[in-house]
């Protein structure tokens, strides 16, 4: 299965009006193998994620700004584009480039990741503006408070992916947002026996775990429902306390259900997101001592620019004072690996069209507007 991340190759098509034949894949590597979990710690969700891969690590970390106009990539099936202002500021964990989402909170709490789903089928082109899942999951954070705002977004943009996505807001609420035969599936806390998921529909899943959770064995059932279910019972057992506490139950818990003592793949990455006090922890395989990072602590107006990290940066504790200005070229190199790396053929020129048109979204902080165009989200 591709990434959906791959589609950005179609979309030069789209986008850049490339000839045909100059954007093509090649030789594709394994699909992501993918786990993340909620716990409800004295009412705030304290949020884990691991992604898994067999070979790919490398990221970049981003605080986005507030008041900053964008423009989606594709067009709908009557030629507009998705436009919104980021009312919210964000940080993200970012496996392609800048705007491209993998997982991350904003400033109201509000947190999601990915997982890929072979079963995905997304609706077929309308009016609705489509957006690549990483740049959906970055509208969501730029616009979106709630789990209730970010299913109404179904109505004004679609979504082009092959994943689904776990979500938490600060008021406790939890959802599974999946795209099964075409439509927008919704499972929200009421229906969620398990705040967890990984790279099964998650219905299925939930059966499966309550089939075989009084017996505890789920030797047999598979890379991702023997994550789920482990996840689950973890997720079931877990007793609230201090910050510190959930935080380590979350990492115990990734550690328990990382990828290669599973299948081939590795978690590259794993991830807390703190939402109560808007605080991210991580560590990579490659560089496993855990830090973190406080949202609040840096400038989230668009007046100044955005900050950035490697991921893969070798450093430890409070990494906040490590970001660093937004950099054309660091953000060029890193999207041109991972088309390397995904066996995509996309010429330079083109390339540094697609990047270019992410980089000069204006900043209306002084004289915020409602942009024009079907799918607005206006302050």
């Amino acid at each position: 299965m591709r990434l959906s991340f791959l589609l950005i190759a179609a979309s030069l098509h789209i986008f850049g009006g490339l000839p045909s034949g100059e954007a093509d894949a090649g030789p594709l590597m394994p699909p992501r193998e993918c786990s993340s979990i909620v716990l409800k710690n004295h009412g705030s969700p304290v949020f884990g994620t691991n992604l898994d891969h067999v070979t790919v690590d490398e990221g970049l970390v981003f605080v986005n700004k507030r008041w900053v106009e964008k423009t989606g990539l594709y067009p709908s099936a009557d030629g507009e584009h998705a436009r919104w202002i980021s009312r919210y500021a964000s940080i993200t964990f970012n496996l392609v480039g800048f705007q491209f989402a993998w997982a991350g909170m904003n400033e109201k709490g509000l947190t999601l990741s990915t997982m890929s789903l072979n079963d995905t089928e997304v609706p077929a082109l309308d009016e609705r503006p489509p957006l690549d899942s990483g740049e959906w999951m970055q509208l969501v954070l730029d616009t979106c408070a709630t789990v209730e705002d970010l299913v109404a977004t179904d109505a004004r943009v679609s979504i082009i992916t092959v994943d689904h996505y776990l979500i938490a807001d600060s008021l406790g609420n939890c959802a599974v947002v999946e795209f099964l035969n075409g439509e927008m599936v919704v499972h929200t806390l009421q229906e969620m026996p398990a705040s967890v998921l990984t790279n099964s529909i998650y219905s299925e899943a939930v059966a499966t775990w309550l089939q075989f959770r009084d017996s505890g064995d789920y030797s047999g059932l598979g890379s991702s429902l023997e994550r789920f279910c482990l996840a689950a019972d973890r997720a079931r057992i877990f007793s609230p306390g201090s910050d510190e506490w959930a935080t380590a139950y979350a990492f115990d818990t990734l550690e328990i259900i990382r990828g290669e003592d599973f299948s081939i793949h590795t978690s590259q990455w794993s991830i807390v997101f703190d939402t109560l006090n808007l605080r991210v922890y991580f560590r990579t395989a490659a560089t496993p001592e855990i830090r973190y990072v406080d949202l609040e602590t840096f400038d989230l107006g668009c007046e100044s620019p955005v900050q950035m990290l490697d991921i893969q940066e070798p450093l430890t504790g409070d990494v906040g004072d490590h970001f660093f200005d937004f950099s054309y070229d660091i953000n060029f190199e890193h999207i041109q690996g991972f088309m390397d790396n995904w066996g995509i053929d996309i010429s330079t020129y083109n390339l540094h069209r697609i990047l270019r048109h992410f980089e000069t979204f204006p900043c209306v902080a002084r004289r915020p507007r409602r942009p024009s165009g079907r799918s607005g989200y206006g302050p």
